[in-house]
């Protein structure tokens, strides 16, 4: 029964669906307006990181190149994460030719570097994706807060979300402390860094 709970955490706290999370937060805390035209980008966001990376993993699936969803195999994970990689920036692309707004821009940016650091990363050790994209969105919340103070509320409940979620992944037996731990830390300084960089 224990697993079946933390197994459901997994998969309703699940990275993918986080760089959503942060366009759909930005849209609706830090642009005034809420125009149309944002909200299509919400969804297009949707689309790039959510619906195009789930199609490739399940053609690959079809093929035999992915054996589980749980992607275990580090080729998979590896898999997955280029997918994703290249999904993230050509929407990053699609964002630029559209002059979004730059703090959109930046979010997206910064999310295909983290997936890219954790590509790299998932080459030797089995990182926790699932706390690295809650990291990334405890950094993106963390930093907006600096001067919009009135979304601190949702730092806290993402940073409960992201103990869970560690929680889960630990008691599931998917992941050591360090993998979980670090991968925390992968996106939460990464998103930062890009945030600072661009922001000077």
């Amino acid at each position: 029964m224990e697993n079946k709970v933390f197994n459901c955490i997994s998969i309703l706290l699940h990275p993918i669906f986080l760089t959503t999370v942060g366009m759909t937060l930005i849209m609706s805390q830090m642009l005034s307006g809420n125009t149309a035209a944002q909200w299509v980008l919400v969804a297009f966001c949707a689309g790039y990181t959510i619906l195009l990376p789930l199609a490739f993993i399940g053609f690959a699936k079809l093929i035999g190149y992915v054996d589980s969803i749980r992607m275990r195999r580090r080729r998979e994970r590896v898999f997955v994460l280029v997918v994703t990689v290249v999904c993230t920036f050509s929407f990053a692309h699609v964002l630029g030719n559209w002059h979004a707004p730059v703090i959109m821009r930046i979010f997206v940016l910064a999310t295909a570097i983290t997936l890219t650091i954790t590509a790299l990363v998932s080459i030797f050790t089995c990182i926790s994706l699932h706390t690295t994209g809650w990291g990334g969105l405890s950094a993106l919340i963390s930093y907006l807060s600096f001067s919009h103070p009135d979304i601190s509320m949702f730092l806290a409940l993402v940073v409960l979300l992201s103990g869970l979620v560690a929680t889960a992944r630990l008691k599931l037996g998917e992941h050591t402390q360090l993998q979980v731990y670090s991968g925390f830390a992968i996106g939460f300084l990464t998103i930062w860094t890009v945030f600072i960089i661009n922001t000077l």
